[in-house]
């Protein structure tokens, strides 16, 4: 039997408590052996906005899982360069460890987006794509609804709709926080808190 692996993508500026307990959601409700965050050099639906620098985004991550052997982080999109495209992320992945199968774990607001990411079907092709249900969406009905990807590919997405922890976290929300000087305890692990005093991110 195959390792299962999860990947999660995303800019994780910075990584929070909200990504972390998604991975470990995904470890135990999709039987996977190990988590792969994979922070984004540019994502291609975030360009219009201003940024961490990428490798203050990868360590911060890096902090985040150190203490845990499950999790582990990828420099591979910062290392490419330019805009980041899953599909390409994914494929690379599958070259380096081509016995495992990976997972994308992706939130219900990237599900019914899916149908505008660059070459969709292919990356459809290449992995399983798990959806973990965010706060306030209950309803995988309503979600079925506007998801818009080719039929071969729909059915099996809506039967890997995951209902799991709900924690409604944002990196958007701790941004705000640190830049009006409120705290960000028990929102990031120590190991971020403390890099992102030390570097003085997000400040304004």
């Amino acid at each position: 039997m195959s390792e299962r692996i999860g990947m999660i993508g995303g800019s994780f500026d910075p990584l929070h408590f909200g990504h972390l307990v998604i991975a470990q959601d995904a470890m135990e409700c999709l039987g996977l052996s190990e988590v792969v965050f994979v922070p984004a050099a540019n994502p291609p639906h975030k360009l219009h906005l201003r940024q961490a620098d990428a490798w203050h985004r990868l360590e911060m991550a890096r902090r985040a899982v150190e203490a845990d052997s499950r999790f582990s982080v990828s420099d591979l999109e910062l290392r490419r360069g330019g805009v980041s495209y899953t599909v390409d992320t994914v494929r690379s992945l599958k070259e380096a460890r081509p016995d495992a199968d990976w997972v994308l774990v992706v939130g219900s607001d990237t599900l019914v987006d899916l149908h505008n990411w660059y070459r969709i079907d292919e990356l459809l092709d290449l992995c399983e794509v798990a959806t973990f249900l965010r706060p306030g969406e209950a309803d995988p009905g309503e979600i079925a609804e506007k998801v818009l990807v080719a039929e071969r590919h729909r059915k099996r997405l809506l039967e890997n709709i995951v209902a799991a922890h709900l924690v409604g976290i944002s990196s958007t929300e701790i941004r705000r926080r640190v830049a009006e000087g409120r705290s960000i305890r028990y929102l990031v692990p120590p190991e971020v808190e403390e890099y992102i005093v030390e570097h003085c991110l997000y400040r304004g």
